[in-house]
């Protein structure tokens, strides 16, 4: 009768103990949640403009190509970095070069651009409570920049539009994200459409800001897989007027921009860009 009584004592011990395992969380197996995936989709070689790439070739001893293949692979290579905190990234320059090249052409013969106007500028950049001020004040006394075509006092008033825009792309093949789906279960598809760097940025910022007089900005357009547009736009920084140095342009202008992109993706509540 001992035996039995022991042997059930050990029973309700061993049934209590996993019991006591499983409510504090200490099993041995874990759920784990697998992240959604993301495609980034670098720009095509002839949406690249510059103005300064005759002084980055002095200064670094690159050609031309070499420096849109640099700022190409990099742009894509922070924004994959961005985006591994929260998702997925999937990216063409991890896989056979080409077979990279092969799907990319296929992706670029499957889109269109247009352009249109930016919804809010965007300047990633720290700003003090002065700066902010004065760019609430000048957002308030701006005027209407445009003027629509059509008649006017008996006049034909043609279209003139100053206001800045974008590349974004558009899907003109309706096959192009099934295929994509089965091969790469992505659930959003991050398109960069085309990369600006001009050589003096708008004239209108303050007179502390003269000596930014270099402005890099980056058109995007991010789909779901369904085809449905999560966010598009520009993002733009600005960089001294002195600052040939690739690597540095890279290293400094690039994170922003690039945490900017996953934080439209994934709202502005969860990821914030200091």
């Amino acid at each position: 009768m001992k035996k039995l009584i022991l042997c059930f004592v050990a029973v309700i011990s061993m049934i209590t103990t996993n019991a006591q395992n499983t409510t504090t969380g200490n099993t041995e197996e874990e759920v784990v949640t697998e992240k959604s995936a993301v495609l980034v989709v670098p720009f095509e070689s002839k949406m690249y403009l510059s103005d300064i790439d005759r002084d980055l070739a002095l200064k670094n001893e690159m050609n031309f190509q070499d420096i849109k293949a640099k700022f190409r692979a990099a742009l894509d290579r922070e924004i994959f970095i961005a985006l591994k905190q929260y998702y997925k990234p999937l990216s063409f320059y991890a896989i056979d070069p080409k077979e990279s090249v092969k799907e990319l052409a296929y992706i670029y013969n499957s889109i269109g651009y247009k352009y249109e106007v930016v919804p809010e500028e965007v300047v990633v950049k720290k700003e003090t409570a002065g700066k902010k001020f004065l760019k609430k004040f000048k957002k308030k006394k701006k005027e209407k920049k445009y003027i629509e075509a059509g008649v006017e006092n008996g006049q034909i008033v043609s279209e003139v539009d100053n206001r800045e825009k974008y590349m974004k792309t558009k899907l003109t093949n309706e096959k192009l994200l099934p295929n994509l789906n089965k091969k790469y279960r992505a659930s959003y598809y991050v398109f960069i459409n085309q990369l600006d760097i001009k050589r003096s940025a708008d004239m209108r910022y303050v007179a502390t800001e003269e000596q930014y007089k270099r402005e890099i900005k980056v058109h995007y357009t991010i789909f779901d897989d369904t085809g449905k547009e999560v966010s598009s736009g520009a993002i733009k920084t600005r960089f001294p007027a002195g600052q040939n140095d690739i690597d540095k342009i890279i290293k400094i202008q690039f994170p922003l921009i690039a945490e900017r992109i996953v934080s439209n993706l994934i709202g502005p509540d969860q990821a914030v860009v200091e």
